[in-house]
């Protein structure tokens, strides 16, 4: 009498399994990293109302924006004045910038961007927007340059915003700024 014993695979079916899995993973990886991205800029976005919901409120009550201190990765303490003596924000941890605080990366002049670039200078004044905040996206750097005609592009609604602001129907990594300011969020 014969023993039954257990159907053993075979190594082309071993390797249909494999090839299987692989051709799984190449579709699955990307989508994953694309909600990552996804999820981020939609963190971006809701940081950007908070704090700019706090900016108002600070106005209202001093009738003036927080100072813009103007230094490199001075935005820290600009945000400081959010939360004390009266806490607009609970902290400044809503502040940080999603995409470049835990990078360490260095920017363009060499200084490690770990908040949102916040500006509210008198060209940015003279355009109407009051302040504007700047987070450096997926591609992690500053694509829009502080410039009185980049205010007033951004306050005109100027179609040439588009050379500098986000836009995830590029591509997810696209290059380009998320920008806030006294007018809202600005999206192409």
């Amino acid at each position: 009498m014969r023993s039954h014993s257990p159907h053993a695979f075979t190594l082309i079916e071993l390797l249909i399994v494999v090839a299987i899995i692989g051709i799984l993973a190449a579709i699955a990886v990307p989508n994953f990293l694309n909600a990552q991205i996804r999820a981020g800029v939609t963190r971006v976005k809701a940081d950007f109302r908070t704090i700019m919901t706090a900016l108002e409120t600070y106005r209202l009550d001093n009738n003036d924006y927080p100072p813009d201190l103007s230094g490199p990765n001075d935005e820290d303490r600009a945000y400081k004045f959010l939360t004390t003596p009266v806490a607009y924000l609970s902290s400044t941890d809503v502040c940080r910038d999603y995409f470049t605080a835990k990078t360490g990366r260095l920017d363009e002049g060499g200084y490690i961007r770990n908040f949102y670039d916040y500006g509210q200078v008198d060209y940015i004044r003279k355009s109407g927007l009051n302040y504007v905040i700047v987070s450096f996206a997926p591609d992690r750097r500053l694509n829009m340059p502080w410039t009185t005609d980049t205010m007033d592009i951004l306050s005109k609604r100027d179609g040439r915003r588009a050379y500098f602001l986000y836009e995830s129907s590029n591509g997810l990594t696209s290059s380009g700024d998320i920008i806030g300011s006294g007018h809202g969020l600005h999206n192409n």
